[in-house]
């Protein structure tokens, strides 16, 4: 245990030390090489009904499943990334297979991975879908989410999580509900409209930060305002009965507070992120030319773009990774991760001969996800602010994120193989949609 703390300190350590660069204004002569695509699934069902309130009846969708409607909305994104890579040089060939896509195992990503195809190339088999070979029922791909191994396997602090959240809170906790009263007083009158008589409030309940399969976690009305809010969104996002905007977006700032405490926080978000971070550096190192590498990866020579389909899981410890923010636009929250939206690692040389990354944010917004007949261009793509560096042309040296990531490596978080890949079909229910959506195609 006493090993397994030091590790931990030292990942909060080489959290510290991560300063990004402003590069130097574009320059004509910069090349751009390769990006990776790290997306959330499009627009599902819930996963499972919150208690005390109605909710509708999402079948015939199965829980936790991509709809039909969300299907089409990450076939909108698939036509925005082919028309933006072109536009910097990265096309995406479908023909000559310019493009990688990999998704995890659920059916929510698979399907997303299908639709990015569909809409890049107009047919979802276009260019294999890959995925982890091992797709027996239950089955979790490691590439994606740290906690599936590293907890299991007693390969993490507990202390150092609890640590963690409590920094990321006040003390005490539950001073949260009153610094954020607005916000709940929002989410309080949307619930309203969905219970007879008196409500309970969301804000009621005690605070507590608990061990929540094995990491530290902040309970209590922060977390099931969170819960509360996400699934009133995607309700409105699937065309159901629309909500005050206003009200939605104080909501959902509820949904990222809860992030922020519970998954972005300096530990939680390297046992969660790092594997997926130092797979997505090792696919911009051998673009880059970089020689020995703290991962395996595929072999992509010959392609611009990769995507990776998960969730927003992914999103969430990135961004506490990177100490990354970015604001959506439109009608969403601040660091806001809706369905679809995606982290872009877009590696270019500059003049000079040095590899950098840019970030950026694409995601459609409220009005897009419901009303997507109307929808041109596919997403909002915005720039990512990282610590020290907060303008349009914010980046940061590879090297550095290859440090980053050997460093996170050297703390036992990383496994060095991609997972076993497979682009086999994977046996998919039909789409659909709820029987209360109430916007055309």
């Amino acid at each position: 245990m006493k090993r397994i703390r030091r590790l931990a300190f030292a990942v909060l350590l080489a959290a510290g030390v991560f300063v990004p660069s402003v590069a130097p204004a574009a320059q004509h002569n910069e090349t751009t090489l390769f990006a990776v695509v790290m997306t959330r699934h499009g627009v599902r069902s819930l996963t499972h009904a919150p208690a005390a309130y109605a909710w509708p009846d999402w079948s015939p969708v199965a829980p936790g499943f991509l709809t039909a409607h969300g299907y089409r909305l990450m076939t909108y994104m698939g036509r925005f990334y082919r028309g933006y890579f072109a536009s910097v040089g990265l096309p995406l060939g479908c023909t000559a297979r310019t493009g990688f896509v990999y998704a995890d195992l659920d059916e929510r990503t698979l399907e997303t991975g299908r639709a990015l195809i569909d809409g890049a190339c107009g047919a979802p088999n276009a260019i294999p879908l890959q995925h982890a070979a091992n797709a027996a029922p239950g089955a979790v791909d490691p590439l994606f989410d740290g906690a599936d191994w590293l907890v299991p396997a007693g390969r993490f602090d507990a202390a150092a999580s609890r640590a963690a959240v409590t920094a990321a809170a006040p003390d005490p906790p539950s001073a949260l509900v009153t610094e954020h009263a607005t916000d709940f007083a929002d989410l309080q009158a949307l619930l309203a409209l969905r219970c007879a008589g008196s409500c309970p409030p969301a804000s009621a309940g005690t605070s507590a930060i608990v061990a929540t399969k094995g990491l530290a976690k902040l309970t209590g009305p922060v977390d099931t305002a969170s819960t509360y809010a996400e699934s009133i969104f995607l309700e409105d996002a699937e065309c159901g009965p629309a909500q005050d905007p206003q009200r939605l977006a104080g909501a959902m700032r509820l949904h990222v507070l809860d992030y922020v405490v519970n998954a972005r926080n300096a530990y939680n978000a390297s046992i969660r992120g790092a594997n997926i971070f130092a797979h997505i550096v090792g696919l911009l190192e051998a673009h880059a030319g970089f020689t020995d590498p703290d991962v395996d990866v595929p072999d992509l020579r010959g392609v611009n773009v990769a995507f990776l389909a998960g969730h927003d899981t992914q999103l969430g410890a990135l961004g506490g990774l990177l100490g990354a923010h970015w604001a959506p636009g439109g009608d969403l929250a601040a660091d806001d991760m809706p369905p679809g939206g995606a982290l872009i690692f877009e590696l270019y040389r500059t003049g000079a001969g040095e590899a950098r990354v840019r970030l950026k944010f694409a995601a459609q917004t409220l009005a897009q996800l419901r009303h997507s007949s109307a929808l041109v261009d596919g997403a909002a793509l915005t720039p990512v602010r990282l610590p020290g560096c907060d303008g349009d042309d914010c980046s940061v040296s590879l090297a550095q994120l290859a440090a980053r990531a050997h460093a996170l490596a050297g703390a036992g978080l990383v496994q060095r193989p991609w997972t076993p890949t497979s682009d086999a079909p994977m046996p998919l229910a039909p789409l659909a949609d709820p029987m209360w959506m109430r916007c055309l195609p």
